[in-house]
């Protein structure tokens, strides 16, 4: 009977021991590698301009076979101006005049090439809490002195994101597509206490229409009554040479223009569109709720910058 003891210990010793060891080998193998991205172009944007600068930044990523094949960081203004990184390649920036890293489109192209080489925007690091960092370096070996917080938070959102869907209208180069209405001086009835430039911004991406921002730039004469179209200085003067426009006027333009013209851009990237009937002579219509500014101007601006 001892031995009939001894002997089924032994076995289920034996047995006890095989399970842990192949418990503990299974434990010890490596996961399972991250599944491949998708497929398509990814876009994500900063939610509000910025109060100092007027910037919004975007970022557009391609994603071929797998793996991010191209990246472009982009920014509209909120005076509808286009995109900084072409107003940075053509040399009207600024920073290329003043900053020892070179221009900002130079600077970004390195955030853009550090993101295809290494795949993952979790895993650049920072040097310090407003996001520059020593590990970027330009074409032309100056490490990058711009904070690039924006463009790889921007990238982890966008891939978070699903695919951009494919519309129908034509994508610009560089995602943005512009149209101003100048002002006519020699026009009659030209007033110089109330003549606004109206400008919109389009971002357009994989043919979608992803932005919109429509703006009026004060475009008439500096005088006392105009005064308070124009930016001021520290000292709260205003500065002659830098008007400013309906929506960043706010309420202070004497209505809500700003949160009417808000309305028009959600409605046309939501109906992807701009198609809506008059109700009078003066560019009004009812087609969008809460809309109560003309937005005749706002068909004449989307023409030009589709094409459509």
């Amino acid at each position: 009977m001892k031995k009939l003891l001894v002997l089924l210990l032994s076995v289920f010793l034996v047995g006890s021991f095989a399970v842990g060891c192949t418990t503990e080998k299974k434990s010890s193998q490596a996961p399972a590698p991250d599944a491949a991205l998708q497929d398509g172009v990814y876009f994500a944007e900063e939610d509000s301009f910025a109060e100092g600068s007027g910037y919004k930044y975007f970022v557009v990523l391609k994603v071929e076979g797998g793996k991010i094949t191209d990246a472009d960081w982009g920014g509209t203004n909120v005076q509808s101006t286009g995109n900084k990184r072409t107003i940075s390649e053509n040399g009207e920036y600024g920073m290329e005049a003043v900053a020892k890293a070179g221009a900002w489109h130079d600077q970004a192209a390195a955030a853009e090439k550090w993101l295809i080489e290494n795949q993952d925007p979790s895993k650049i690091t920072y040097t310090d809490d407003e996001g520059h960092t020593d590990v970027l370096k330009t074409d032309a070996g100056a490490t990058v002195s711009i904070h690039v917080t924006e463009f790889f938070e921007l990238a982890k959102k966008a891939l978070e994101s699903d695919p951009v869907a494919e519309g129908t209208y034509t994508t610009p180069e560089d995602y943005v597509a512009t149209a101003t209405i100048p002002v006519d001086k020699a026009d009659p009835e030209y007033d110089p206490t109330n003549a606004w430039e109206y400008r919109l911004d389009l971002i357009i991406v994989n043919g979608t229409i992803m932005d919109s921002n429509l703006n009026a730039i004060f475009a008439g004469e500096f005088s006392d009554e105009t005064a308070k179209f124009y930016k001021q200085d520290k000292d709260g003067n205003p500065d002659e040479t830098a008007p400013i426009g309906k929506v960043e006027l706010g309420t202070d333009y004497g209505m809500d223009w700003k949160g009417n013209a808000e309305k028009v851009d959600a409605f046309v990237i939501e109906n992807q569109g701009f198609e809506v009937n008059y109700t009078d002579d003066k560019g009004h219509t009812d087609a969008i709720a809460g809309v109560s500014i003309h937005v005749n101007e706002y068909e004449e601006l989307f023409k030009s910058a589709t094409n459509k």
